[in-house]
């Protein structure tokens, strides 16, 4: 039946979705329960069928297998984010290029730097940003827990020349998704953004609650003059 689906010109391909197609729904839904049961799938799918819906509606939309969706997209602080690997696989694989992505590498240690490119069929190469050391400290890559770029800095630094390749020149291959250790460092970022705009809406709404009363007259502490009899 997944074959029938992914071939079905009533694909929700553009504007559509299973989740408005009663038919389709009903039909994924056969599957993902079947999926949802299966020991090999990672944790974040097994028994767990609205996650497994939406690896579907992305496998569709992809047009790819469902269990290489579920391999390679993972749920980082409640978002989808796809395996570096898998965006390059993904990119290798989609024929748009003359080669496959290629990583230009210097120096090293801090001053390491990697950039993704390749080649259209029309001749014309296509780089992308270029990765440093320097960005990866700034950014907070380097630092965060369990972080692979103290130990494998080269590895790090090519997975993120490719997924920056990907989201400028291969939005549509990737749906737009980040590559995990992204998702990681953007919910970190955000975090901290929202507290520091909750903090200042906080400090706004008390000062407007402060009532201010105007300053008092002060009183004087000098003797008034004696009053001055009339001459007569």
């Amino acid at each position: 039946m997944t074959n029938e689906i992914m071939k079905s010109e009533s694909l929700p391909l553009s504007g559509g979705s299973i989740f408005t197609d009663t038919r389709l729904f009903s039909e994924i839904g056969t599957i993902a329960k079947v999926l949802a049961e299966s020991d090999i799938i990672p944790k974040h799918f097994h028994k767990n069928i609205p996650n497994v819906l939406i690896a579907l509606e992305i496998s569709i939309r992809m047009r790819t297998s469902p269990m290489l969706v579920m391999q390679n997209l993972y749920v980082v602080n409640g978002k989808p984010a796809w395996s570096s690997q898998y965006i390059i696989a993904v990119i290798n694989a989609s024929g748009k290029y003359k080669h496959e992505l290629q990583f230009e590498i210097s120096g090293e240690g801090e001053t390491l730097s990697c950039y993704a490119w390749t080649t259209t069929k029309d001749g014309e190469k296509l780089s992308g940003p270029t990765i440093t050391m320097e960005m990866a400290k700034a950014e907070g890559w380097t630092t965060k827990d369990g972080s692979k770029w103290k130990t494998m800095p080269e590895v790090m630094i090519r997975y993120r020349a490719a997924s920056f390749f990907g989201r400028i020149y291969c939005s549509d291959l990737i749906m737009g998704i980040y590559a995990e250790e992204e998702v990681a460092t953007i919910q970190t970022f955000d975090a901290v953004e929202a507290t520091a705009v909750e903090a200042k809406a906080e400090i706004a709404a008390n000062a407007n609650s402060i009532a201010i009363e105007p300053p008092k007259a002060e009183e004087s502490t000098e003797t008034p003059p004696a009053k001055k009899e009339p001459d007569f």
